[in-house]
């Protein structure tokens, strides 16, 4: 490697997982080996242990590591650290335990003795508490004094008493689960646990022994501090046996059955010579050896379950006056408790310190198997020498890089394959001194095909503290693909003509400029950097930037937003080049930041936008032209309404003077009137008539368009319009020959609106409908909801059909347009005034609603109106 300058690089074989490779992309025959086939009984019985509880398992660190045996691992540490999953079950079968068990207690006592020389109740609730979730603790502990309480009853003890020797239990239960959750969680791991276990156990015994003994002396006439005496060992001697069946992880693997079965005779056998008829205390710590035994082979948890058995074949025995605690005083079963404590402290901290020494090596081995692995499926080339230079090892990321294996390489010098020659003299100099080769740089590595790479590299240092010897780590970084880039780059810059692109620094400098730039900046090549970006800027521009961000500096200004935000941000500027003339550019203004997220400078990318801009304005003024039209002729639209609404009231003041008049000259006011008079009076009145309702219908449209049709919204039950609306053309009707057909439902149909209006709609398409069907016709109404479509279930509809002359097909998009009559109508000289239609469609619209029709000629007709119900 070519020399470097730098300083020493005290780096761990550790990398960032994006640098891992996949497992079996080196070597599919050895990947397994290296990253996880570990022994299956050693990992899942003991790191097991260490995820066995959610409290301690938070506490691990948390890493992403993609081997199958730490995924197998993680998922043993869930199932055994989740509470049951069927607690019910669970729970019942504790309670019936916990009651046999103080059935059992209670059957074995001495008839004299006051309390139980064995309670295993108590230990058999602690163990009760501790398997069922947390959530089910306080029914747990309710059922669990329960069944103390049944115990005591079906034992002979009178209410009273039982209730308070069950609270006692019950509290001890209590304090001790509690107090076990809270200390060591739901795992018993270390020999610390185990203390804690029995300063927990002892404390609860005593709060027991105390509710008991008073219980004793005050309602069942026993003696205080015996009682007090025998209670404490005894629940102390149960809880301590009892709660380790809660508090130790299964063990994982097989169990050497052979070697048990002897072990477990010779315990049995120990326990029965020990403790047989006439024995003496000197053989009382026979079954010690064995119990040590079963700690050192078997586990914490046989350990246990082998403490339980001794415990009640030694309690039996002693309650059989056998062995060395026979006693007639009855003090035989408060020692008999005690030897078992000291059993419990002598079998179970054995296999826990063993336990821990496992774990212990378990972990060493499978951080150093971890940092194998992560080294073995690096994508960086890592090459480990000794001191003198001699290459020790290679991982597969040295192979794929240069095409040497390991075979190639180990046992040879460092320089010797992977260096040019001219290197090779000043490289073996280096290796003289740690801290002169301790360094990072850049260089060229050879290839086993003869080829080059250009590499960066770091030296890492890695001593041995007993033999005081180290070896050196360099980890190789293949830059190559990475300055072929940069070539790329720099090409694609000149490139970019239509595109100016500047870079400066955070002062504002210019660092780099692209042939575009030079070309929009009119500059020489080659002369950018020698510029400050606010060089170019319109002064006026930057000054008023200065003043909207209160800045003193003008390129601060001008970076800002950017500068605030960490966005890009695009606005228009106008450049100004040396010779004066001006460019209208869309600048999009970029942060460049370092690896840690400091600024370093600014990216400015433009495009000159001189002649879009300039079209954009021309369209701007045409629109802005248009805008002026439309609003020219809203005006004349609203002259027009205000002219025919003004009309429309100035000729229903002499409409009005006129009927009148007609109707006193048909009275006979001014005398008797001829035929021909009469006759030429009815002309008058009907023209008249005519006239009025045309300008009724102008002033109601100008009113409702005006007004928007905002009147009072209440409900309408649209039934109830149209049987007034029928009222109003029941004149018509009587002088015609048409059937009339109504469809009306028995429920309400109600909507929200003005009856008014609703009535006035409906009333003009009948009065269409009459006039425009010959006689012997029919109209028909229809009222209903809609059932089908987007509007069903919240719409309801109006329909009248007519077999009147129709509408043709062209003419029916025309037939709401004011004034507007269909042909067939002009020809058959039918009088009208073409608004009843518009009327009817701004009255439904207001309401909103709408209106279709359908029409065959000389077939009939249809008008739907939908509207929203209320």
């Amino acid at each position: 490697m070519s020399p470097g300058r730098g300083e020493l690089a005290r780096q761990r074989l550790v990398h960032p997982s994006r640098h891992q490779l996949a497992r079996d992309q080196h070597d599919p025959a050895r990947a397994p080996a290296v990253l996880g086939e570990l022994d299956p009984e050693v990992v899942d019985e003991e790191l097991a242990d260490a995820f066995g509880d959610e409290r301690h398992a938070s506490r691990l660190p948390r890493r992403d590591l993609s081997l199958r045996q730490n995924q197998r691992v993680e998922r043993l540490g869930r199932s055994l650290a989740a509470p049951a999953q069927r607690p019910a079950p669970l729970a019942a079968l504790a309670l019936a335990a916990t009651l046999a068990a103080g059935l059992l207690g209670i059957a074995i006592t001495h008839h004299a003795q006051v309390t139980a020389a064995w309670w295993p109740a108590a230990g058999v609730g602690v163990v009760a508490m501790l398997l069922v979730p947390a959530r089910i603790w306080t029914p747990m502990l309710l059922g669990l004094t329960a069944m103390y309480l049944l115990a005591n009853l079906i034992g002979g003890r009178p209410l009273d008493s039982a209730a308070l020797l069950a609270l006692s239990d019950g509290v001890e239960t209590f304090i001790v689960a509690n107090a076990i959750r809270w200390r060591m969680g739901r795992q018993m791991r270390t020999v610390s646990d185990l203390g804690w276990l029995l300063v927990i156990s002892a404390v609860g015994a005593g709060v027991a022994a105390l509710g008991i003994a008073i219980t004793a002396a005050t309602t069942l006439d026993g003696p205080f501090w015996h009682t007090l005496g025998a209670t404490t060992s005894s629940h102390w001697a149960s809880v301590i046996m009892f709660a380790p069946l809660g508090l130790l992880p299964p063990r994982r693997g097989r169990l050497p059955i052979g070697q048990l079965v002897v072990q477990g005779a010779l315990l049995l056998g120990s326990v029965l010579v020990a403790f047989g008829p006439d024995q003496r205390l000197t053989v009382g710590f026979a079954p010690l050896p064995f119990l040590i035994w079963a700690g050192v082979s078997f586990g914490p948890r046989v350990v246990a379950f082998e403490q339980l058995a001794v415990a009640a074949l030694v309690t039996s025995a002693t309650l059989a006056d056998w062995g060395p605690f026979a006693d007639p005083d009855e003090k035989g079963s408060q020692l008999a408790q005690l030897y078992l404590i000291c059993l419990a402290l002598t079998g179970l901290p054995l296999a826990l310190a063993v336990r821990q020494q496992k774990l212990a090596t378990t972990a060493a081995r499978l951080e150093k198997q971890r940092t194998e692995a992560v080294v073995e499926s690096s994508t960086t080339p890592i090459v480990v020498t000794d001191e003198e230079g001699t290459i020790l090892s290679i991982n597969p990321a040295t192979t794929l890089l240069t095409g040497f294996t390991a075979e190639d390489l180990v046992g040879v010098p460092f320089w010797a394959k992977l260096l040019p020659r001219q290197n090779w003299e000043y490289v073996q100099s280096r290796y003289t001194g740690q801290d002169a080769l301790a360094e990072h740089g850049e260089g060229v590595l050879l290839t086993a095909s003869g080829g080059e790479r250009l590499v960066t590299y770091s030296t890492g240092v890695i001593r041995n503290p007993v033999r005081g010897a180290y070896n050196l780590v360099v980890t190789i970084n293949d830059v190559t693909g990475e300055r072929a880039s940069t070539h790329l780059l720099q090409h694609l810059l000149r490139s970019a003509t239509t595109v100016a692109i500047v870079t400066t620094d955070r002062t504002g400098a210019i660092t780099l400029v692209n042939a575009g730039a030079e070309s929009m900046l009119r500059i020489p090549v080659g002369t950018g950097t020698e510029h400050r970006f606010l060089e170019f800027l319109d002064p006026a521009e930057v000054a008023a930037r200065m003043e909207e961000y209160g800045e003193t500096d003008g390129f601060a200004a001008v970076v800002a937003e950017v500068a605030a935000e960490g966005v890009s941000h695009t606005s228009d500027w106008t450049w100004v080049v040396p010779d004066g003339f001006t460019v209208q550019v869309s600048v999009t203004t970029s942060l460049v930041a370092d690896s840690a997220g400091r600024p370093i400078g600014y990216l400015f990318v433009a495009r000159d936008v001189t002649e879009t801009r300039r079209n954009q304005e021309l369209l701007q003024r045409a629109l802005d032209r248009e805008e002026s039209v439309v609003d020219n002729l809203r005006a004349l639209d609203t002259a027009k309404d205000d002219f025919v609404s003004t009309v429309s009231h100035e000729l229903r003041t002499p409409l009005a003077s006129i009927i009148g008049s007609t109707e006193l000259l048909e009275d006979g006011l001014a005398g008797e009137l001829n035929p021909q008079q009469r006759q030429l009076l009815e002309v008058i009145d009907r023209n008249s008539e005519r006239l009025l309702a045309l300008a009724n219908d102008l002033l109601l449209l100008a009113a409702h368009e005006n007004t928007g049709g905002n009147g009072e919204a209440v409900p309408v039950d649209l039934r109830d319009v149209v049987m007034a609306s029928y009222a109003s053309v029941a004149p018509m009707l009587a002088r015609r020959d048409l059937a009339v057909h109504t469809d009306l439902p028995t429920d309400p149909v109600t909507v929200l609106g003005d009856a008014g209006y609703l009535e006035r709609a409906i009333t003009n398409l009948l009065t269409n409908a009459i006039k425009f069907t010959p006689d012997g016709g029919r109209i028909s109404t229809h009222v209903g909801l809609v059932e089908y479509g987007p509007q069903a279930g919240t719409s309801c509809f109006l329909s009248i059909t007519d077999t009147g002359i129709g509408i043709p097909a062209d003419e029916l998009e025309n037939v709401f347009v004011r004034f507007f009559r269909s042909s067939n109508v002009r020809a058959d000289a039918i009088q009208g005034t073409g608004l009843g239609l518009a009327i009817v469609r701004s009255i439904v619209e207001s309401h909103r609603g709408r209106i279709d029709v359908q029409s065959d000629p000389g077939q009939g007709t249809t008008f739907t109106v939908t509207l929203p119900l209320a």
